[in-house]
């Protein structure tokens, strides 16, 4: 009977830690479009950015923060996010 028990706990630990990695994992493509395939490449965010799009610039900076489409480099992100700041003030 303990054997049964202990079975079935480690197999619910199991499935409990593959919910949990599949949760934390995401749906995300890499250049972090998601499921739906709604976001901007790099290339475009970058164009929007450097015209003056706040948002575009906020987004680039998450993607060099968390490495979604680019490699991570959190001298650029910071250089998108203190962008974004600067743009957005200007509305």
């Amino acid at each position: 009977m303990k054997i049964a028990l202990r079975a079935h706990a480690r197999s619910s630990f199991l499935v409990a830690l593959a919910a949990i990695s599949l949760l934390l994992a995401g749906c995300e493509t890499p250049t972090g479009a998601g499921a739906s395939g709604g976001a901007m490449s790099i290339e475009a965010l970058k164009t929007a950015a450097e015209g003056g799009d706040a948002d575009a610039a906020y987004k680039l900076g998450e993607a060099y923060f968390h490495g979604r489409g680019v490699a991570k480099n959190f001298n650029e992100a910071d250089v998108w996010y203190k962008k974004s700041a600067e743009l957005y003030q200007k509305k």
